[in-house]
């Protein structure tokens, strides 16, 4: 396993390129390939020492998950400042992408998807913060991680993975790291046909509760590219809704949560993984939940009882497979009550406006735009300790997706594609006590994708091409202080099908650019480049740029 790079601080980083610095790509892939790295930081702190915790190291070649346990609070006594969960893996030979994810406790802290391999063997690194599920690690608990595999005569890649958890001591110039006092798996969590279903009871004292919700379409069927769904003829992934996809949480079947899910991409998505040996797509390593504020809903947990919580994908057909929705909810306690008295003032989860053209006019060139949007509110009161607080909730999502084809002519023809989505989810959070002074959290995120897939004879052969511009922006406005983060892929790769894999002349220029900003005057920025397997740029800099008029503090 090829070791990890300190000096580029990065989410995932390898050694220099075999070629030697500054020597030129090769012309065409080969048996081997630089090591995949994304442009993110490490969010591990560089002034820090840590106290790490080796948690298991597996072998994975089936779907049997690997289990340990952790008792974190003995080896490395809290508070913490951050705690870090590292991902160390290796893998060579061939092998599918492959999704897998660690719980801790029952509940689930990271999700991932793997890299595709060389011949040779690469390996990888991913790090990610999990400082918000620290009340799980003040007792001991039981550890799991699911990388499902299959490995035979032609798939012989075994994912060798290392896990460890890094714990960084809080003091007086590091205060511990803003955290749930509890984080709760839902019981008894099961399907009930595309829906998961579980249950949850809160402390009589709660005073805050927030749900995540990892989601994710995957299994290489229809679901994993929801985004290309139109209900026609001749078309691979048919579905009755169209792109639609909207993830929603329900209380006792009331709507209390609604999101747009991202629309991942992992290292073997749109049939070209030359694409994603190098820079994966964003978020393909490190998968994101989604947050629901929960809070003016308190009221109906308030008997102390089992309730049902219920996570469903709209836009999906009754007997649609492919989605996977892994639950947690992280509550907050009036520590100076028994028990909060909560009310639920309003409610209005809003409907789901879906609006689209079809267009089958032109058999050899149909099209479809759809658009749809949703505003959701909730409002409610909890009296605590320190006085009579007041929630209030509003959500927006909006979709556009513009999608141009060419029919299918038989089973194995996917045909050529031109793919344009636009997402966005915004969430506004208004805290309003009896006592002190009001606070709003505003959260803005923006992602989509404009990509081709098409496919052209050479020499009496197919030659696939994939280009693909992906980005993802997140804003988030606290009492006027704002901090955003800015995400962007482009790349492009070509490969000659119906040959053997030596002599496929697979080409890929790839690059990734991250930035980091906020009306601090902070800026972070990294910028990579990688051709035909090589990379030949990794920089940083920090460009001035400025916060949308629309995302200044209000």
């Amino acid at each position: 396993m090829k070791a990890a790079c300190a000096l580029l601080a990065a989410l995932l980083c390898a050694p220099a390129s075999a070629a030697g610095p500054g020597a030129p790509p090769p012309a065409a892939f080969g048996n081997d390939h630089d090591d995949p790295r994304t442009a993110y930081p490490s969010p591990a702190p560089a002034d820090v020492p840590a106290c790490t915790v080796e948690v298991l190291h597996h072998a994975f070649d089936s779907f049997e998950p690997a289990r340990a346990g952790i008792d974190a609070a003995r080896r490395c006594p809290g508070p913490w400042h951050r705690i870090v969960l590292r991902i160390d893996g290796s893998v060579k030979g061939r092998q599918y992408d492959r999704i897998g994810h660690v719980s801790v406790g029952g509940v689930t802290v990271f999700r991932t998807s793997s890299p595709e391999p060389s011949r040779e063997g690469i390996a990888w690194q991913v790090e990610k913060d999990v400082s918000a599920y620290a009340s799980l690690f003040t007792a001991p608990q039981p550890v799991e991680m699911h990388l499902g595999n299959v490995v035979n005569d032609t798939h012989t890649g075994v994912f060798d993975v290392r896990l460890r958890l890094q714990f960084y001591p809080a003091d007086a110039a590091h205060p511990p790291a803003p955290s749930a006092d509890l984080v709760l798996p839902l019981q008894d969590l099961r399907q009930d046909g595309p829906d998961t279903v579980g249950a949850a009871s809160l402390p009589a004292n709660a005073e805050r509760v927030v749900a995540e919700v990892y989601a994710t379409g995957s299994g290489g069927g229809c679901e994993e590219f929801w985004y290309f769904a139109v209900d026609a003829e001749q078309v691979w992934c048919r579905a009755p809704q169209g792109p639609y996809r909207e993830v929603q949480v329900l209380i006792d079947g009331r709507v209390a949560g609604v999101a747009a899910p991202y629309p991942h991409i992992y290292t073997g998505g749109w049939s070209n993984p030359f694409l994603w040996y190098a820079i994966p797509a964003p978020r393909a390593f490190d998968i994101a939940p989604i947050r629901y504020e929960l809070t003016p809903f308190l009221a109906l947990f308030g008997d102390g009882k089992p309730h049902e919580v219920r996570l469903r994908v709209a836009g999906l057909a009754a007997d649609a497979k492919g989605w996977t929705l892994m639950p947690n909810l992280q509550v907050w306690r009036d520590a100076g009550s028994r028990r909060v008295v909560a009310r639920l003032l309003e409610t209005d989860p809003g409907t789901t406006t879906v609006d689209g053209e079809l267009e089958t006019l032109d058999r050899r060139q149909p099209r479809l735009r759809q658009r749809w949007q949703r505003r959701f509110l909730a409002r409610g009161e909890a009296r605590t300790s320190h006085g009579v607080v007041q929630t209030t909730v509003e959500r927006a999502i909006e979709g556009d997706v513009h999608h141009r084809w060419t029919a299918q002519e038989h089973e194995d023809d996917e045909g050529d594609h031109a793919l344009l989505g636009e997402w966005r989810d915004s969430e506004t959070v208004v805290r309003r006590p009896s006592r002190g002074a009001a606070s709003t959290e505003r959260n803005d995120h923006r992602f989509g994708l404009d990509g081709t897939l098409q496919t052209r004879p050479v020499d009496g052969k197919p030659r696939l091409t994939t280009a693909l511009d992906l980005h993802d922006q997140a804003t988030q406005v606290r009492d006027g202080a704002w901090t955003r983060t800015r995400d962007r892929f482009v790349g492009t790769a070509s490969y000659t099908g119906q040959v053997p894999r030596e002599q496929r002349n697979a080409t890929a220029d790839t690059r990734q650019s991250w930035r980091r900003e906020d009306s601090a005057g902070g800026c972070a920025e990294r910028r990579i480049e990688n051709r035909n397997g090589r990379f030949v740029v990794d920089e940083r800099g920090c460009l001035p740029a400025s916060l949308p008029r629309d995302m200044q503090s209000p």
